[in-house]
């Protein structure tokens, strides 16, 4: 019986890539940016805990509505949903305006490739 070959991949991980990036103004484009954070982390839960965290913090300097969708974002559904859509392997993201500014989170699932030599961080491509 024939058996299938090989794959010639070697042995992945889904992490997650998450960004926040804060724009000078609400109408921001790419050039823009006054700040970017990045950092990868292993598992959904712990991609959504960070979001969630920088959310709360900067809820109490917002005004009432960007402050009462921030909470209900962090503490309630908006979390739990994006933390499903990426164990369905999809991005998520959430965004606030903050005095004229505005900010985004993202989080991408990515493979991580294991090889002998060492671990490889590939690009996103979406």
């Amino acid at each position: 019986m024939h058996q299938p070959a090989a794959s010639p991949c070697p042995e992945t991980e889904i992490h997650y890539w998450c960004e926040r990036v804060t724009y000078r103004s609400l109408g921001a484009a790419g050039s823009d940016i006054e700040k970017v954070e990045r950092h990868s982390a292993s598992t959904p839960a712990e991609a959504i805990r960070q979001i969630r965290s920088s959310v709360r913090t900067l809820a109490s300097t917002l005004p009432p509505n960007e402050h009462r969708r921030a909470l209900s974002w962090a503490e309630g559904g908006g979390c739990v949903g994006a933390v499903a859509a990426l164990h369905r392997g999809e991005p998520c993201g959430f965004s606030l305006s903050d005095r004229g500014s505005w900010v985004e989170w993202t989080v991408h699932p990515y493979h991580v490739f294991h090889t002998q030599e060492a671990r490889q961080l590939p690009l996103v491509a979406h």
